[in-house]
C-alpha cells in the first residue's frame, strides 16, 4: 500500500522560498489520509508560516502525543531549512513502507516546520553581498534607536526572532538591545508576529499538553543545545533527563559518520542568550525535551552558516538518526499517557498552566 509520495524537492540544491511553499502545500494535498497543512500565521510581509502534521487521525475521543520539528527562525541558516524538508520526504515516503516510519506516523502527531522566518529568507537569496545572504534576523521596519561605534539615532531593520522570546528579556540587554546589532531582541517581547504565531500555537488546544519533545534546528557548530539559555547555570528541573537523551540521540550521530556534537547550554558552552524560542516554550508548557541543534559544520569553520549543498542529505541522514532516538523515547515514555482533552468552563486557565500529561 506505498501509496504516498512527496512533490519533487532539489535536495541537492538550495531552494528559495516559493519551492518550500510549493512543497509544503503539494505534501498536504496529494497525502490527505495522514497529512494535514498547517499555517501558525503570517510574517510581517505577510508570508505564510507553514507546516505539516504528519500522523494518522486519532481514534474517536483519544489525543495523540505530539512531536515537534522546525528548521529555525534564522533567515541565512538555509541547511537547517533544507533538512526539515528531509524529514518531511523521509516520514511521507515511509509510511507504509518502512516499519519504523510507519509505527512513528500511526503514533504520533509529527509536526514539521520547515521555514519560520520566511521574509528573512527571501532577503538573504537576493544578493550575494555578505550583508544580504548573511542576514539573520525578520524584516521588520526600520528602528532609528541604533548605535555603532562613536554614533547614536542610527536606523536598522529587523529583530532576531530567536531573542524576542519573554524570557530574559531587558532592555539593559546588550548587544540585543541595539537595533543594528544582528541580534536585536526587538523594542519588546513578542513585537514580532512571526514568534507569536509560535507562542499562540503551542500555548494552543491543538498541541498543549500532548507536545512531548521540540526539536529546532539552525547552523552552524555541532552543538545540540539544552534549556535554558538566558543564564548561566541554570536548568530544569529534569534537565538530567533532557541530557541523557541528547547523549544517546548525539552518539547514534557520531556512529553513522563521526559527526560529534557537544551537548549542554549554549549559556554554558557560548555564553548566555535571551529570549530564545526554545527557552520559553520549555519554561511555559509541559513539553519535557526541548532542543536546539546546531547542525554541522563545527565551531572550527568561522561563519559557515551554509555548507556547500552537496552536504544537505549527509546532513539530513545523520540528523534524522537522533531524531529517531527522540521518537523511540517519546514512545517508550507515553505508552501509559493518554493526552487530556482541552477543559472547558471557567478553571480553563489554572488547569492549562499545570502539565496535563496523565498517566492511564
Amino acid at each position: 500500500m506505498g501509496c504516498a509520495r512527496t512533490p519533487f524537492f532539489d535536495l541537492t540544491v538550495y531552494n528559495d522560498w516559493p519551492q518550500f511553499e510549493d512543497y509544503v502545500k503539494g505534501v498536504a494535498h496529494d497525502n490527505p489520509s495522514f497529512v494535514q497543512l498547517k499555517t501558525i500565521g503570517r510574517s510581517r510581509e505577510g508570508r505564510p508560516l507553514l507546516g505539516v502534521r504528519i500522523g494518522k487521525p486519532a481514534p474517536a475521543g483519544r489525543r495523540k502525543i505530539a512531536v515537534w520539528l522546525d528548521g529555525g527562525n534564522h533567515a541565512r541558516e538555509w541547511p537547517a531549512f533544507h533538512v526539515a524538508v528531509y524529514f518531511i520526504e523521509k516520514l511521507v515516503n515511509g509510511y507504509l513502507v518502512d516499519d519504523k516510519i510507519t509505527k512513528y506516523v500511526d503514533t504520533l502527531d509529527i509536526y514539521v516546520f520547515p521555514v519560520l522566518n520566511p521574509d528573512g529568507f527571501v532577503y538573504s537569496r537576493t544578493s550575494s553581498r555578505a550583508t544580504i545572504r548573511q542576514w539573520r534576523k525578520n524584516r521588520a521596519p526600520e528602528n532609528c534607536t541604533g548605535t555603532g561605534p562613536f554614533q547614536t539615532d542610527l536606523c536598522c531593520e529587523g529583530v532576531d526572532l530567536n531573542r524576542n522570546y519573554d524570557i530574559g528579556f531587558s532592555h539593559n540587554n546588550y548587544p540585543f538591545n541595539n537595533p543594528c546589532s544582528d541580534e536585536f531582541q526587538g523594542p519588546r517581547p513578542f513585537s514580532e508576529p512571526e514568534s507569536r504565531a509560535v507562542r499562540d500555537f503551542v500555548m494552543s488546544s491543538e498541541i498543549y499538553g500532548r507536545l512531548y519533545a521540540l526539536v529546532s534546528m539552525h547552523t552552524h557548530g555541532q552543538l545540540w543545545i539544552l534549556p535554558y539559555n538566558y543564564h548561566k547555570r541554570t536548568y530544569p528541573q529534569d534537565f538530567k533527563d533532557l541530557e541523557t537523551l541528547a547523549n544517546k540521540a548525539a552518539d547514534r550521530v557520531f556512529a553513522y559518520r563521526e559527526t560529534k556534537y557537544r551537548v549542554g547550554t549554549a549559556a554554558d558552552m557560548l555564553g548566555t542568550a535571551t529570549g530564545g524560542a526554545t527557552d520559553w516554550i520549555k519554561k511555559n508548557t509541559p513539553t519535557k525535551y526541548v532542543y536546539v541543534l546546531e547542525l554541522p559544520p563545527d565551531m572550527k569553520t568561522w561563519f559557515a552558516f551554509q555548507v556547500k549543498p552537496h552536504w544537505l542529505i549527509p546532513i539530513g541522514k545523520e540528523t534524522w538518526l537522533g531524531i529517531e532516538v527522540i521518537f523511540d523515547q517519546v514512545i517508550e515514555e507515553t505508552k501509559n499517557f493518554q493526552p487530556t482533552i482541552e477543559p472547558s468552563g471557567n478553571n480553563k486557565t489554572e488547569i492549562s498552566r499545570s502539565p496535563r500529561f496523565r498517566q492511564l
